[in-house]
C-alpha cells in the first residue's frame, strides 16, 4: 500500500491519504498546483489510491484540501496548537494509556465529563440511573434523586468511548456534513456550533439542590457560550445532601471534585451558612461568563477565541475594568484571598483534617506543605471512628454541618484555583464564614466580612 505525501506552500505541511481499493499504481508525477480555491487560497490536490498523477482525480473518494485549513485550525498558532497548550490536552497526554482511562470511560460517572463523547451522550440522554427520574441532562446535571433509596447520587456514563480526552468534538457538534476533513470545504464562522444550549436565556444547573428530598439543582447563568464550561466544571457533589448534621470523614476523596470553578464563579455552589447573605463581584455580569477571560478573540485567527483556555490579562485591562492592572493580583486582591485561604488551611490542619499522604498512615500536612501555595494538592485526612487514633489517643468525632462545610469550602476554593479571582466577593465571604465557624473569630487577613 502506498501513501501520497505532498508538501504544501510552507514546505512543512505533509498530507497523507490512502485509498480503499484498487491495485497500487506506479508513482506518477505530481501535477501542477490547482487553481485558487474558495477564499482565494491555493488548492492542494491529494490523489487517492490507484493510478497516480493528474489524470487520476479522486477515483475513490479523495478530496481537495485547501491550504486555508491552516487557519483557523492548523497553523503554528492556530486552534490545535492552542489546545495543545491547554490543561485539557495535558491531562489527556498524562493519562494516555494509564489505568485511569478505563475508569473514566467505563460504566462510572467519570465518563460524563472525561470521555471524548461525554457531553454528546449526556445531551442524548445516554446515561444510566436507578429509580424513576434521572438528572436534567440537557442542563448539564449529573446527580439525580434515587426514588428507590431516597438518596441523591450520580448518573453513570453509558457511552462506549475508550478515549478520555476533551477535544473539538467533545464541545462542538461535528459530523460528516460540517467537518472540513470530510467535506474538503473551508471552515466558515459558526459552522462548528457548541453542543450545549447557548441562547441568552439558557441556564445550566449546578448540582446544589433546594432540599435533601429533591435533586433540582441550582440555576447558573445564563452565560451564553460559557454554558459549555459550566456543563463540566463544577463540584459534582450536591452539597445540600452531601453535608449532613453529622459527617464521618473516612476517605481522601471526600469533598468536591477537582475543577469546580462554576460553583465559585456563579457565587452559588459553596456551603453557605445560615443567617448569612451571599453576594458576587462584577465578573458575574459577563455575557458569556468564563469565555470572556479564558477565550478572548485572536485577531490573527479569524477572531476565534483562544483555545488554550488560559486567562488573558488583556481582558482585565479593558476600559471600565482594570485598565492599569499589571497582573491578576489587582490591587493585591488575589494575594489577600490566598492569605485567607492559607489561614483556613492552617485551621483545618490544626484539627487534623488535611493530608497529602498517598496511603495510610495518613499524617497531617507537614510544615513544608503549609509553606507552599499548592492548595489543590491537599486532600482530606481519613478519620478513625469508634476507637482511639494512633496519633491522638482519642477517637475521632463526626464533624458538624458547619465544620464539614468549612472543610468543603476550603477544598472548593483550593480546587477551583485562581486564588479567588473568579468571584472575589463570594470567595472572601466563604473564607470569613468558614474560618469563623471553626475558630469563633474572624481571620486576621479578613477581619470584616465583605
Amino acid at each position: 500500500m502506498k501513501s501520497w505525501h505532498l508538501v504544501g506552500l510552507f514546505g512543512l505541511l505533509a498530507i497523507a491519504c490512502d485509498g480503499n481499493d484498487g491495485k497500487d499504481g506506479k508513482d506518477g508525477a505530481v501535477g501542477p498546483p490547482g487553481p485558487p480555491g474558495e477564499g482565494g487560497t491555493h488548492v492542494v490536490v491529494v490523489p487517492a489510491k490507484g493510478d497516480a498523477g493528474p489524470s487520476a482525480m479522486f477515483p475513490d473518494g479523495g478530496v481537495a484540501l485547501s491550504t486555508s485549513c491552516l487557519s483557523p485550525c492548523h497553523s503554528f498558532s492556530g486552534i490545535v496548537s492552542q489546545w495543545k497548550a491547554s490543561t485539557h490536552y495535558a491531562t489527556f497526554i498524562a493519562n494516555l494509556g494509564g489505568e485511569e482511562v478505563a475508569t473514566w470511560t467505563g460504566a462510572t460517572p467519570c465518563g460524563n465529563c472525561h470521555a471524548i463523547d461525554g457531553v454528546q451522550q449526556r445531551l442524548a440522554g445516554n446515561v444510566t440511573f436507578l429509580g424513576t427520574t434521572g438528572p436534567h441532562l440537557g442542563l448539564g446535571q449529573v446527580n439525580y434523586h434515587n426514588s428507590l433509596t431516597g438518596a441523591v447520587t450520580e448518573s453513570v456514563y453509558a457511552g462506549s468511548a475508550t478515549v478520555a480526552v476533551v477535544d473539538c468534538t467533545t464541545c462542538h457538534a461535528v459530523d460528516d456534513s460540517n467537518d472540513p476533513h470530510k467535506t474538503g470545504k473551508n471552515y466558515t464562522p459558526g459552522s462548528f456550533p457548541l453542543r450545549v444550549p447557548t441562547t441568552a436565556t439558557d441556564q445550566m444547573l449546578l448540582e446544589k439542590s433546594s432540599s435533601t428530598t429533591v435533586s433540582d439543582g441550582t440555576q447558573a447563568g445564563p452565560y451564553g457560550k460559557g454554558n459549555a464550561c459550566i456543563f463540566c466544571h463544577k463540584s459534582r457533589k450536591d452539597v445540600t445532601s452531601y453535608i449532613t448534621a453529622s459527617n464521618k470523614i473516612t476517605s481522601t476523596f471526600w469533598g468536591p471534585h477537582e475543577g469546580p470553578q462554576a460553583d465559585i464563579y456563579t457565587g452559588k455552589g459553596g456551603y453557605q451558612y445560615a443567617g448569612q447573605t451571599y453576594k458576587s463581584s462584577s465578573h458575574q455580569a459577563f455575557t458569556n461568563g468564563c469565555i470572556e477571560c479564558h477565550m478572548p478573540p485572536v485577531a490573527s485567527n479569524q477572531g476565534i477565541g483562544d483555545h488554550s483556555f488560559n486567562p488573558q490579562l488583556s481582558t482585565c485591562q479593558q476600559a471600565g475594568c482594570h485598565a492599569t492592572a499589571t497582573s491578576f493580583d489587582v490591587i493585591g486582591g488575589q494575594s489577600l484571598m490566598e492569605a485567607g485561604i492559607q489561614e483556613l488551611r492552617v485551621a483545618l490542619n490544626t484539627r487534623g483534617w488535611l493530608t497529602r499522604a498517598a496511603a495510610a498512615p495518613y499524617g497531617p500536612l507537614a510544615s513544608s506543605d503549609l509553606a507552599d501555595d499548592q492548595f489543590q494538592t491537599d486532600q482530606v485526612r481519613p478519620q478513625t471512628y469508634g476507637a482511639p487514633t494512633t496519633d491522638s489517643g482519642t477517637a475521632a468525632v463526626p464533624l458538624t454541618a458547619d465544620q464539614a462545610g468549612a472543610l468543603y469550602n476550603y477544598l472548593l476554593l483550593a480546587r477551583g484555583a485562581a486564588g479567588g479571582v473568579h468571584n472575589p466577593v463570594y470567595v472572601r465571604e466563604l473564607i470569613y464564614d468558614s474560618f469563623k465557624a471553626l475558630t469563633g473569630t474572624p481571620p486576621q487577613t479578613l477581619p470584616t466580612r465583605p
